[in-house]
């Protein structure tokens, strides 16, 4: 397949990863439907294309924690208590995850770190326009097309409420504030490692970090502002680990421990105003209650789980109407960890520790390199697992792309290597750059 039409099959890909409720929003669930059998049927022949390369990756051990993972939601068929979705939504699973190990084939891990960046910038860009057309529109608001809401409609369920010159947070393109926000930070991460790295001029960082800091000051996300801390504190942790040799790695590692044991400790009195600062109650908006109802159900299927369903299925029990607040019905239990473990009980959360416990070693080592563009991976998932504390995003979409990418495609460096085992060889003079 020719460069640009992977690169297309990239962007195309991406977007509508990372902003599913836009293109929900635009073309319905049909053709949000239709889109994304087009973009598997894309990746599934790019992979045949390059099946030499995808088997090298999906018979590797490190696909091993990943595909284990899958085979668990699969296997929760047999003891779930709604097994024909739960079969929809392993099918969903696997779809996605077979567009990201596409995505990994597709060109240079720089390259697609490249696309990624620029698909990101354009939507901070198309998000602040997109609020300022709606402000200044007669209505002031815009509801999802496709829809036929009665009256009184919650404004959650609005597509974006012109809260832009109102000093209210703005949803954005993706139609999400917290989303929008996680995808500021997402991008100014990327952008700044790559420019770091000088693959993007430096001339443009500046004002693409200036956006993105705009797009996170008007979306004002607690758990953004959290997991910006983390990748910070990952970043300088890093930063200390390459500096020093044995006995100074262990004396950075001990005082990060430390630190992040203080800052635990003092969480409780630190949390109230910090909260109230950004427009939060002290009850994490309502995501208190919601994890005390969703632990109701663990209780009641502690071992074994209710069965894999991803997102809940509002049309199902124990889903339909369980969690309502203020008329809006809330779909995930806002901590993926949470989530697992209601849904796939001990299996599931041994399996999910496997996976990250695999991806997270394998990052912190290639971070340990002295190349900048080495330490992006081990950034974006502390971003990722930090997210997921307060969000269910991990499951889905763009982020469970992103983590099945790095799963399946994140090599093992070898000792005393300064390149990544495993980097495409005309990518290696770039990262010897670097």
């Amino acid at each position: 397949m020719r460069r640009r039409v992977r690169d297309g099959y990239v962007l195309v890909a991406l977007f509508s990863l990372w902003y599913g409720a836009v293109m929900r929003d635009l073309l319905s669930w049909w053709g949000f439907g239709a889109v994304s059998l087009l973009l598997l049927a894309g990746g599934i022949v790019l992979i045949v294309h390059e099946r030499a390369r995808a088997q090298a990756l999906l018979l590797s051990w490190r696909a091993a924690p990943i595909a284990a993972f899958m085979a668990v939601c699969l296997a929760s068929t047999a003891w779930s208590a709604y097994p024909l979705p739960t079969l929809l939504a392993c099918v969903i699973q696997i779809a996605t995850a077979t567009v990201a190990v596409a995505l990994c084939l597709a060109g240079p891990p720089v390259r697609l770190a490249g696309l990624f960046a620029i698909m990101l910038q354009a939507d901070m860009v198309i998000s602040l326009l997109f609020e300022i057309g709606v402000a200044l529109s007669p209505g002031g608001q815009i509801l999802p097309l496709w829809t036929n809401y009665s009256a009184n409609v919650p404004g959650a369920y609005y597509w974006s409420n012109g809260l832009i010159f109102h000093g209210g947070r703005i949803q954005g393109f993706v139609a999400n504030a917290n989303l929008l926000c996680f995808q500021a930070l997402i991008a100014a991460v990327v952008t700044a490692t790559l420019a770091r790295s000088r693959f993007v001029s430096r001339r443009l960082l500046v004002p693409a970090l200036v956006l993105d800091a705009v797009v996170l000051l008007l979306t004002r996300s607690a758990t953004v502002v959290i997991a910006g801390g983390v990748v910070v504190a990952a970043a300088l942790v890093i930063a200390g680990l390459r500096r020093f040799g044995r006995r100074g790695r262990i004396a950075v590692l001990g005082g990060a421990l430390a630190f992040t044991a203080v800052i635990a400790l003092a969480s409780s009195r630190l949390s109230e105003p910090f909260l109230h600062l950004l427009g939060k109650g002290d009850d994490f908006t309502g995501r208190l209650e919601i994890w005390r109802l969703v632990g109701s159900l663990v209780e009641a299927r502690p071992v074994l789980g209710w069965g894999w369903i991803s997102y809940w299925a509002p049309w199902i029990a124990p889903f339909n109407g369980f969690v309502i607040r203020d008329g809006v019905q809330y779909l995930q239990a806002h901590n993926a960890y949470l989530d697992i473990q209601m849904q796939l009980g001990v299996p599931g959360l041994l399996a999910l520790v496997a996976v990250l416990g695999s991806v997270v070693y394998r990052a912190l080592r290639l971070s340990l390199l002295h190349r900048p563009i080495a330490i992006l991976p081990l950034l974006l998932l502390a971003a990722l697992l930090t997210q997921a504390m307060a969000e269910s995003r991990l499951l889905i979409e763009g982020n469970w792309a992103l983590l099945v990418a790095l799963s399946v495609a994140l090599p093992m460096p070898a000792t005393g290597s300064s390149v990544p085992v495993g980097v495409p060889t005309e990518v290696r003079p770039a990262l010897n750059r670097a």
